[in-house]
């Protein structure tokens, strides 16, 4: 039994986890009956990452947070390690934003409804021309002040080396004529690794970079702004 101890301390918190984003998902779909605008689903968002980042005692240390500009709307692009990266940007992001997320997600059970109920927008790889639509029409909500979420990755990395940046993730930004924020993202990797459930305490990272303005990329082409911000991003990167 004692064997076992340990493994179990590390993993007693996912099934409250669970438990946690089957209630707050089905308020969320709740209240988007009443609120068109998805700001209650957002807060039901916030609240569930709260609680995730608490019970599973990881504290998340934001740099660069100060150049953003509430009610202006931006593009976050950042490499991804773990779901705990979804997690920080809603526990620190002091306004309302979305995620361009896979659309293998949005056909999960309570995470999915809740997804497609609050504005969040599904992309797939296999049908790019339907992507490029969805870029197009949430184009203007960028330029009212809504931001999103990207990870041009295009998936979790398996040892938090990151990938390559694709291309196709710029499309947004370039439509929008939005601002760019390159994030680096370090040390989620070590509290959830992609296919463990085993959730580590402690401290990950969040550095939010200086935006890049459209005036500044306009002329890049998509390769070239694709590069540029992966630079960025692993000019402060740590494989810690």
């Amino acid at each position: 039994m004692g064997d076992w101890l340990p493994y179990l301390n590390a993993v007693w918190r996912v099934p409250v986890i669970l438990l946690m984003t089957g209630v707050m998902s089905t308020l969320s779909v709740i209240l988007s009956l009443f609120d068109g605008t998805g700001r209650l689903q957002h807060g039901c968002a916030r609240r569930w990452a709260d609680f995730i980042l608490w019970v599973s005692r990881v504290r998340v240390q934001a740099e660069g947070m100060e150049q953003l500009q509430p009610g202006r709307g931006y593009v976050f692009m950042a490499n991804h390690l773990s779901m705990f990266d979804i997690w920080a940007f809603l526990h620190l992001l002091p306004f309302p934003f979305r995620f361009v997320a896979k659309a293998s997600l949005f056909r999960v059970p309570f995470l999915g409804w809740h997804l497609r109920r609050s504005g969040n927008v599904p992309v797939s790889r296999e049908h790019p021309r339907q992507t490029l639509r969805l870029y197009e029409s949430i184009a203007g909500n960028v330029a009212a002040g809504m931001s999103y979420v990207v990870y041009p990755e295009g998936g979790r990395t398996w040892d938090g080396s990151p990938g390559p940046f694709r291309r196709g993730a710029f499309l947004l930004p370039k439509h929008a004529q939005a601002p760019i924020v390159p994030v680096t993202i370090i040390g989620a990797h070590r509290r959830l690794k992609r296919g463990s459930v085993v959730i580590h305490p402690g401290t990950m990272r969040m550095i939010f970079h200086r935006p890049l303005e459209y005036e500044e990329y306009r002329y890049w082409s998509l390769d070239e702004l694709a590069e540029r911000v992966r630079n960025t991003v692993l000019k402060r990167y740590e494989l810690t």
